[in-house]
């Protein structure tokens, strides 16, 4: 018996989709990347956002119509756990309802390139952001036991993985959260520690001394601010404010000199006017974020947020996407331009016909840049030295020193 599973939306959702396969494999099925070989088709979907359903939709009926007979479609993850999209249940085979990533003897067949790992800390959050349903799909914060992950890793470790990334809901949620950074980075085979999906009310002091005095822990963090409007922050329901947030860049930045700030806006907010937007445009011209994701504000049935006033039209949400990007297009290059001449660590993830590609440190996987090396043999995996010598607004070219 084969099986296939195809993973939807976020890392998050990957080591769901990672839990999910290894259960397949114990219960005696052989995976397959061929969805039109397997028996079983699993599809882990995402619902964040209207165009994640869209998504995971579309993808369900591409796979009941291409399934070979016989074969049964089942899918997991936040689409079954909303009440609107029930009607897809006579159209598939089953729903897995929910995966246990909390049990230790949880077995996981990795989904990553072999030398990195997202490790999920917790499941559902706190934090009630009013344009969110992570709440309402994913259920209040419950945290992994510090052991159990600690052991995830070191299990990880001992299978070649270099790189582990850290992912939930909130990361910083999570209360022995810098125990769990201090351990890691005491493992050994583990060369970079990945810190993503934090919230700025929850970056200690101490947290900022962890990141700085670790040389494991890679100079990057990502720290999403949806916006920098006192009124706004508020409305969303983010627990701080514009003061809180220039003084944390300035902490970050004061205590990591060499630290990559990841973060991610929402334009056209309910209630957003022209004066706000302009002040989040020149804030972000100010501060020169290495990283930035723009997000159209998605009004999602069922959040406090889709029933507030001074909903912006579409129209307007869609020129202030590309007013911000087209901004963050030139910060980039003129900060990609000032690495020139610098000399990263890179690991190399993939083999062309005359050149390798690789990340630094600066960057997260999918997500971000990458780093391409010309006329290079090197090996996957492999971390190399390589000199910068050309930059363009996303990508950089280096040369081995």
């Amino acid at each position: 018996m084969k099986a296939h599973v195809i993973s939807l939306g976020c890392p998050k959702n990957l080591c769901d989709s990672e839990v999910i396969m290894g259960n397949l494999v114990s219960l005696g099925y052989t995976l397959t990347p061929k969805q039109k070989e397997a028996d079983v088709i699993v599809i882990n979907t995402c619902s964040f956002l209207k165009s994640a359903r869209e998504e995971s939709i579309l993808t369900i009926n591409k796979a009941i119509k291409a399934k070979k007979k016989g074969a049964k479609v089942y899918i997991a993850g936040c689409l079954p756990k909303l009440k609107n999209n029930l009607a897809l249940s006579h159209k598939i085979d089953g729903i897995i309802d929910s995966v246990d990533i909390f049990n230790p003897h949880t077995p996981h067949v990795k989904a990553t390139n072999p030398w990195t790992a997202y490790v999920k800390i917790s499941e559902g959050c706190n934090n009630n952001c009013s344009y969110c349903l992570i709440p309402a799909i994913r259920g209040n914060l419950i945290l992994k036991e510090t052991k159990d992950i600690l052991k995830e890793v070191e299990t990880l470790a001992k299978k070649g993985v270099k790189e582990i990334i850290f992912v939930a809901q909130d990361t910083t949620a999570h209360k022995e959260f810098i125990k769990i950074l201090e351990r890691t980075a005491k493992i050994q085979g583990i060369r970079w520690i990945r810190i993503m999906y934090t919230h700025p009310a929850h970056i200690s002091v101490q947290l900022i001394k962890t990141i700085a005095k670790e040389p494991k822990i890679c100079k990057y963090i990502d720290l999403p601010m949806q916006h920098i409007c006192d009124k706004i922050l508020k409305k969303m329901k983010r627990g701080v404010s514009s003061l809180y947030m220039k003084r944390l860049i300035k902490k970050l930045r004061d205590a990591i000199p060499d630290i990559i700030i990841r973060t991610s806006f929402i334009v056209g907010f309910p209630g957003e006017t022209k004066s706000e937007f302009k002040k989040l445009v020149e804030f972000i011209r100010k501060t020169k974020f290495e990283r930035i994701g723009v997000f159209e504000y998605s009004r999602e049935e069922g959040t406090p947020a889709a029933k507030l006033r001074g909903q912006v039209p579409g129209k307007v949400r869609k020129e202030r996407f590309h007013e911000l990007m087209t901004l963050q297009n030139q910060i980039s290059k003129e900060l990609n331009n000032q690495l020139i001449g610098k000399i990263f660590d890179v690991l190399i993830e993939k083999k062309c016909k005359n050149f390798c590609i690789g990340r630094s440190y600066m960057d997260a996987p999918e997500i971000d840049g990458s780093v391409k090396i010309y006329n290079a043999n090197l090996k996957l995996g492999e971390f190399v030295r390589g000199k910068i010598i050309k930059a363009s607004a996303y990508d950089l070219v280096a040369c081995l020193t």
